[in-house]
């Protein structure tokens, strides 16, 4: 009998390999995860609410908060200062003495003045007696005279003393007045000595100590500060000069400190000076506001942030104000497009018709080649725009010229020759172009913009995709700017940023002055 075959062995994969293997379907595991997952959509477009609320139109500025009424309190005398009764912060009332200064010298010359008018006195009487005594010597001099007993000439001597006794009693008088003057003088001085208060406040500032000379020679020395009721106080606020015609009386102020950066304070503006100040070249002018210091904690010196609050437009429809700032790609890829920032596009927006002296600089713009950027015309199109806006401006010319200076005439020819050109060019534009033209209709046709606003255009997403929306721009607070359009609804999303990157142009150097381009990103 045969022996029994053996079992054929089965082939073994080494190790190296196997583990090989496992990586090679973790990394196929992980390239599929990848290919599987829903991609994030390439450059998504950023939207902002539209939303129904207040608009607050401010001028922005700093200043310093000071009392209402600050006084300095000086000394119109020298001397050494004797005693100092109050300090920083202490409540003062009118008369209160705040310091003492040495009287001692004041008190001497008070005393002196007293003992010269004294001497004043005893000379009154005296020269009184002499008077008293002329007069009786004149009598009996003038009876013996008559009688003939003595010649006239000793009567005339007599005369002379009576006189001369009269004035020196005038005098005596005199100096005894001017002794009186003189001691009033010294006794106010001495009254200056005591250094009191002139009104109700608080001590915000002390210069002096006991001990310390005060030299009054020019000019009166500052010995305390005093602060009026602090319960209000005076924000000094400096505005530039491009801001102060808006600033009038009465508007209403919000400032902060930094010593309460949560907290917001109110004012009221009541004054607008017209001095100016001029800082490295920069012009500011003074605005005084007022408000009340809660508990107060408001200190004067303090650094405010204020806010002038030039107008509120309560419960309007606002959007972001970066959605009229955002353009599409192909209008921010091309030099000149987009217009001023606050316009969405830039729609320039015409004055009133000038009837004998053409149109209004705005005007001129809205009809002249300007159009161009404003639409955003290709170069097929703005051939086309060149040749009817020459017909136009020449048509405009002759018509003007005709007015004879009826301004309803005028405008209603500038209206009408206005929308010949606009029909004309409207066949070649498409969809974009043509919501662009009906906000510049619009807003021609209110006359540069019913109560202040003016054409703008914000974009929706339509379809995944860009789409112009006319509006009317009012109020803008920095941050959200007043719109009015029919399209628009509170709640819809309007586009704030994102999307495509623009490709700019750059010309080839072989393109010359208006050839070829090629894009870059």
């Amino acid at each position: 009998m045969a022996p029994p075959t053996s079992a054929r062995r089965r082939p073994r994969l080494s190790r190296p390999l196997i583990i090989g293997l496992g990586v090679l379907a973790l990394v196929i595991a992980a390239i599929a995860a990848l290919a599987l997952r829903p991609k994030e959509p390439k450059d998504p477009y950023r939207t902002g609410a539209v939303e129904r609320g207040a608009i607050t139109r401010s001028v922005s500025a700093s200043g310093t908060l000071q009392a209402l009424e600050q006084v300095e309190v000086g000394s119109q005398i020298s001397g050494l200062v004797q005693r100092v009764l109050v300090d920083f912060n202490d409540p003062v009332r009118r008369g209160q003495t705040l310091a003492v200064i040495d009287p001692q010298t004041y008190q001497s010359r008070v005393a002196q003045s007293q003992a010269d008018i004294d001497a004043g006195v005893a000379a009154l009487r005296q020269a009184e007696a002499t008077l008293a005594n002329a007069e009786a010597d004149h009598r009996r001099k003038k009876e013996l005279v008559d009688r003939g007993f003595y010649a006239p000439s000793v009567l005339d001597q007599a005369t002379a003393a009576l006189r001369s006794a009269r004035a020196g009693v005038t005098a005596a008088r005199a100096r005894i007045a001017q002794g009186q003057a003189q001691l009033r003088s010294q006794q106010v001085d001495l009254g200056r000595t005591t250094i009191v208060s002139p009104i109700d406040g608080l001590v915000i500032d002390r210069k002096i100590e006991p001990g310390q000379t005060v030299a009054a020679s020019f000019q009166a020395p500052v010995l305390f500060t005093i602060a009026r009721d602090l319960s209000r106080l005076e924000v000094k606020i400096s505005v530039d000069e491009a801001d102060v015609g808006q600033v009038q009386e009465g508007q209403a102020v919000r400032f902060t400190v930094d010593a309460f950066p949560e907290d917001t304070f109110q004012g009221l503006v009541t004054e607008v000076r017209k001095q100016p100040t001029t800082e490295q070249n920069v012009v500011a002018y003074t605005v005084i506001a007022e408000a009340d210091n809660p508990r107060g904690r408001l200190l004067p010196g303090m650094t405010a942030n204020a806010d002038i609050i030039i107008e509120t437009r309560p419960n309007v429809v606002k959007v972001p104000a970066a959605a009229l700032r955002w353009t599409p790609p192909q209008d921010a890829a091309r030099p000149g497009a987009g217009g001023p920032p606050a316009m969405g596009g830039g729609l320039v927006v015409g004055g009133p018709v000038r009837p004998g002296g053409g149109q209004a600089n705005g005007q001129r713009q809205v009809m002249g080649a300007q159009v161009a950027d404003q639409l955003d015309l290709n170069a097929a199109q703005r051939k086309q725009w060149e040749a009817i806006s020459t017909e136009m401006r020449e048509k405009i010319r002759a018509a003007m010229a005709s007015s004879g200076g009826d301004r309803a005439a005028a405008r209603e020819t500038l209206t009408r020759i206005r929308n010949e050109a606009f029909a004309k060019i409207e066949p070649s534009l498409n969809a974009d172009q043509k919501a662009r033209l009906a906000a510049l209709r619009a807003t021609l046709a209110a006359g540069g913009g019913a109560g202040g606003m003016r054409a703008g255009v914000v974009y929706v997403l339509k379809d995944g995709k860009p789409s112009a929306v006319p509006v009317r721009v009012g109020a803008t607070d920095g941050t959200s700017t007043e719109v009015a359009s029919p399209q628009l609804k509170v709640g819809d999303e309007v586009i704030v940023g994102g999307g495509p990157k623009a490709k700019v142009q750059a010309r080839t150097p072989l393109s010359g002055g208006g050839g070829q381009t090629r894009a870059r990103m």
